[in-house]
């Protein structure tokens, strides 16, 4: 499961000199951001996690939450272009951490922009399958 994370944390970064990252100011955590970071940034973290055992492997599926923070200011519009960037980078792509065959991402989401005190924010939901390599079977709990 860290792995998928880590794979993500890879695919995201990657796209460093791209709009997604940029437009974040690369504030891109995993489960939760420091305290008092400037917006805009994004958290994402695995939201439902299911282990299915076949003799080949564990078959998992991930729900993973994108949740994008704007300030206010910055306009409902530019929320949702990142949405869109977020979505263009993932849907229908592929992944290869290590200990899985490979893992498929799909959109569930794209996420609607709302607003929140002084804050703009759309969270995007992403579903990934994959099935660890055999003899790496889960040891997440």
């Amino acid at each position: 499961m860290y792995e998928v994370l880590k794979a993500i944390a890879t695919k995201l970064y990657s796209t460093a000199t791209t709009s997604f990252f940029q437009q974040l100011g690369g504030r891109v955590y995993v489960n939760e951001a420091p305290a008092n970071v400037a917006l805009p940034l994004c958290v994402y973290g695995i939201a439902q996690h299911d282990i299915t055992q076949t003799y080949d492997g564990d078959r998992e599926r991930m729900m993973i939450e994108f949740t994008q923070y704007f300030p206010h200011q910055s306009g409902l519009s530019l929320a949702e272009a990142n949405g869109e960037r977020l979505h263009e980078l993932l849907d229908n792509s592929e992944l290869k951490p290590t200990g899985y065959d490979r893992v498929t991402i799909r959109a569930e989401s794209r996420g609607v922009p709302a607003m929140e005190d002084d804050a703009i924010y759309i969270t995007s939901r992403f579903r990934l399958m994959g099935t660890r390599t055999s003899g790496t079977a889960s040891t997440t709990a």
